[in-house]
C-alpha cells in the first residue's frame, strides 16, 4: 500500500490564472456573452467584453442584461479569486447603474473587485469602461459564500 500525499485543491485564484493562461477551458458563458478574463490578482479581475448581434434587444441596442451579466460575472470572479477553488457563492442582489449605452462590436473592459467579506457574505463592485476610458456602467453585488 502506497501513501498518497494530501493534495490541497487549487484555489480560485489558481483556477482563474490557469483559465487565463489557456491551461484550463474557460466557462462556456464567456463564449455566449463575448467575455474573456485577461488578468487576475487576489480580489480583483479584469475582463474584456465585446457585445455582438446576439446581445441586441428589439430596438437594436445592446440589452442591459448583457451589461448586468458582465458586471455580476466580474464581481463574482473577483470574489472567487479569494476563495478555495471548491467554495460556493451565489448572487444575493445586484444593483446596476447604467451611464452610457454599450455598442455592438465595441470592446469594453470590465473590472471587478472585492470591497468587503465576512464569513458568509461578500460585497463586490464592478464597472464597465469603454475604449476611451469612459465609465459606462457600475454595480455593487452582494454574494452569499460557503467555503
Amino acid at each position: 500500500m502506497t501513501d498518497t500525499p494530501n493534495r490541497t485543491p487549487p484555489s480560485g485564484l489558481q483556477i482563474l490564472q490557469a483559465v487565463i493562461a489557456g491551461k484550463l477551458p474557460a466557462p462556456a458563458i464567456g463564449e455566449t456573452m463575448g467575455m474573456m478574463a485577461v488578468d487576475v490578482e487576489p480580489g480583483r479581475i479584469f475582463i474584456e467584453a465585446r457585445p455582438d448581434v446576439r446581445h441586441l434587444n428589439p430596438a437594436r441596442t445592446v440589452h442591459g442584461g448583457f451589461t448586468a451579466t458582465c458586471l455580476d460575472g466580474a464581481a463574482g470572479l473577483a470574489l472567487f479569486s479569494t476563495l478555495p477553488g471548491d467554495a460556493q457563492y451565489a448572487t444575493v442582489d445586484l444593483g446596476v447603474k447604467y451611464l452610457r449605452p454599450l455598442k455592438a462590436g465595441e470592446l469594453y473592459r470590465v473590472e471587478g473587485w472585492v470591497v468587503e467579506r465576512t464569513r458568509s457574505l461578500a460585497i463586490c463592485d464592478a464597472q464597465v469602461v469603454d475604449a476611451s476610458g469612459k465609465l459606462c456602467a457600475r454595480a455593487t453585488t452582494t454574494f452569499s459564500v460557503r467555503d
